[in-house]
């Protein structure tokens, strides 16, 4: 629904930047983006309520939210298209999972780029972009975390899909100790 909305919000803006306006399609474009608006705001008040209904699954999903710039519509879709992370034993088989593994392309003397697999899931990357985004942004941890990357690494997607893996991590830490997110960790052990 989602990727409909987009569609329609791309086609209101090539309609009104158009040689030949036609206005009652500008009208129907509006009404549609309009449409999906109110439904997506329905299917979130939904997700929330059922999420609610369950103490302990709301619990353990506001524990996870706790992790500044993630969300709970993020966390809710990870551990939805996880299940809960049920049937992962360590967080390779989850980074696995999702796509953000790294492979590697050498062979004897020949070392070349190194790429993410990206033969998982995909709703659970595209789930990731944005938080990890706003985290480089507005997370002080992250933000150093991707200019460390960024001294090694020529291309600012390498950054962002290290903090979107380092992200991950988090969430599956966190979801099956059943913890809040803790900032200065390293400090408060010591």
């Amino acid at each position: 629904m989602t990727n409909s909305k987009s569609e329609a919000k791309n086609r209101l803006h090539a309609a009104k930047h158009s040689h030949d306006k036609n206005a009652r399609v500008i009208e129907r474009l509006q009404s549609t983006i309009e449409f999906y608006t109110n439904q997506l705001d329905e299917i979130e008040k939904d997700i929330k309520t059922t999420v609610n209904a369950d103490k302990e699954l709301s619990g353990k999903i506001k524990k996870v939210a706790t992790i500044k710039c993630v969300g709970v519509m993020t966390v809710v879709k990870i551990i939805a298209e996880t299940g809960g992370f049920f049937l992962f034993q360590n967080i390779n088989q989850l980074i696995s999972y999702v796509g953000l593994d790294v492979v590697e392309n050498q062979s004897g003397n020949h070392n070349g780029k190194t790429w993410i697999s990206k033969k998982g899931n995909a709703d659970i990357r595209t789930a990731l972009y944005m938080p990890a985004l706003s985290a480089i942004r507005f997370n002080e941890k992250m933000k150093s975390f991707n200019e460390r990357i960024m001294e090694t690494h020529t291309y600012k997607k390498q950054g962002i899909v290290a903090v979107m893996r380092k992200l991950l991590i988090l969430i599956y830490t966190l979801w099956k100790k059943n913890e809040e997110f803790i900032p200065d960790y390293k400090w408060r052990q010591a």
